[in-house]
């Protein structure tokens, strides 16, 4: 299914009254859109947004493990290429400093700036979403200037166009280079990858919905959608430059580039010895992100008898672990099992261990 499939859905499904909601991780579309006001239309973006944890706090907080491509629809190329993937990849020299997706702020804590660049009669000529240590500018234009040849420079922000569909301003962005797509495990994006970017506002919320398309690593498109708040006072939204220091002091002047053999993962099996996540989905498979796959679940699937230390963001809430109100929505920590909360908030038994 091509982008502009998905889009025409989204429209569709939105225009019907019928609100499609769902997470990066099952990837079922949700975004904000309304009836089109006249096309020369435009909706202030200026200004400093960060995120709201209230959804997928894992990926947008402390990451997700290793082995975790749930969501993600890879294929053999990608899978196989993300497995290849170590945890102390980033930190060797050469790498502290690559940027990764230009859609990584889906998967990250940290807020961002939006500004616009006018015209000498005043009309908005760009948006401008300030890059960070993790990622560059992206520099939308709103001009109507023709894309670069294909062998034009690759960048970090690629080259984005947009126009403004209604109150969304609907971006498509080419020419990026080769990075990582989910900070933290490894789930790579080719130089041919795109990327169609949706930004609704309303009042001081921002729902960014992206679309991401590659030839060799995804199957079919990979949608995430995400809000962010409007404050004023946001100050991490700072860009942080990137300084390189010897993280590892076994890898220096080693020349030894961290990766794992092929079939040598230690984590790929993680999801299925942790959580009971069957293979075929923490490994990525496009069939397992849609709620049709939960009828394969059904009758096999059992819930771990116990909270396992290594994933307490999962079973316990991260935000909980560390004595912050919150937490994984209707689950609590339960002398280290799983405790589902039932009507009203009341706690019921965790299964026997």
């Amino acid at each position: 299914m091509e982008s502009r499939t998905v889009r025409r859905e989204i429209l569709r499904t939105v225009g019907s009254g019928q609100w499609a909601v769902g997470s990066g991780r099952w990837a079922v579309i949700a975004i904000l859109l309304v009836a089109s006001p006249p096309a020369y239309a435009q909706y202030e973006l200026t200004g400093a947004y960060t995120a709201v944890m209230h959804e997928d706090y894992i990926e947008r907080g402390p990451g997700s493990f290793l082995g975790d491509f749930t969501g993600m629809p890879l294929s053999d190329e990608g899978r196989a290429k993300a497995l290849l993937y170590t945890s102390n990849q980033p930190s060797t020299i050469e790498r502290q400093c690559l940027a990764q997706s230009a859609g990584v702020f889906q998967y990250r804590p940290v807020g961002m700036r939006i500004w616009s660049e006018a015209d000498a009669t005043g009309r908005v000529r760009a948006w401008i979403i300030g890059g960070d240590y993790l990622r560059g500018d992206i520099t939308i234009w709103m001009d109507g200037r023709p894309r670069p040849s294909i062998n034009a420079r690759h960048t970090e922000g690629g080259f984005a166009t947009g126009q403004w569909e209604g109150d969304t301003l609907a971006v498509h962005v080419t020419h990026l280079k080769t990075a990582w797509i989910r900070r933290g495990v490894g789930i790579p994006a080719s130089d041919e990858t795109t990327i169609d970017m949706y930004f609704t506002r309303r009042e001081n919320l921002l729902t960014i919905t992206t679309i991401q398309e590659d030839p060799y690593y995804l199957t079919e498109p990979h949608v995430v959608s995400r809000i962010f708040q409007f404050n004023p006072r946001a100050g991490d939204a700072d860009r942080a430059p990137c300084n390189t220091a010897n993280e590892i002091p076994s890898l220096e002047d080693t020349a030894t580039v961290p990766h794992n053999l092929p079939g040598q993962n230690p984590e790929a099996d993680f999801m299925v010895r942790t959580f009971n996540v069957p293979a075929e989905a923490a490994m990525g498979r496009a069939e397992t992100l849609y709620p049709e796959y939960r009828r394969t679940l059904k009758g096999t699937y059992t819930l771990p008898s116990a909270c396992s230390e290594r994933a307490p963001g999962y079973c316990c809430g991260w935000i909980e672990r560390q004595g912050l109100p919150g937490g994984a929505p209707n689950l609590t920590c339960n002398d280290g099992g799983f405790a589902e909360l039932g009507p009203r908030g009341r706690r019921k038994p965790a299964p026997d261990r």
